[in-house]
């Protein structure tokens, strides 16, 4: 996040920013901590397979890929999902083509919208702050907006 960012931030919350007209930078950065949007990150295969194994999604895909009855799709999203993550690739939950193989496998019953979201939560990733930053927001406020 840029200096002109995290200022904009801390204006936005009651409590940084009276942290900040306090002087306290360091418990400025834990609240913008609290309240800064996560940054969304690919996330490691061994993540999502840990993940997909303890809610219960990864057995139904692995018996839904071993399955030559099945049709395709699913069979394809589930072979596909599998492959990738077995692979060891990491996986941007917010790719299009990402997205379309969840809801693949959500519409066939192969994973719910519940499995799939907490896959989703494993790529935010928080942001986080230290005292030197908010100085150096304090800093381009006060070029900004002519204010100490």
């Amino acid at each position: 996040m840029t200096p002109t960012a995290l200022y904009a931030l801390i204006q936005s919350d009651a409590t940084a920013a009276a942290f900040f007209a306090a002087g306290n930078d360091t418990a400025c950065a834990v609240r913008c901590g609290v309240i800064a949007p996560p940054i969304r990150q690919r996330v490691a295969a061994d993540r999502i397979q840990e993940a997909a194994s303890l809610n219960g999604m990864w057995g139904t895909l692995k018996i839904a890929a071993l399955n030559t009855q099945l049709t395709d799709p699913p069979r394809g999203a589930a072979i596909a999902f599998i492959d990738w993550v077995e692979a060891g690739r990491p996986l941007d939950m917010d790719n299009t083509a990402v997205q379309t193989m969840a809801a693949t496998l959500v519409t066939y019953s192969l994973a719910t919208a519940e499995q799939i979201a907490q896959l989703s939560a494993l790529a935010d990733t928080p942001q986080t702050f230290t005292a030197a930053d908010v100085g150096t927001a304090r800093q381009e406020g006060v070029s900004v907006n002519g204010v100490t």
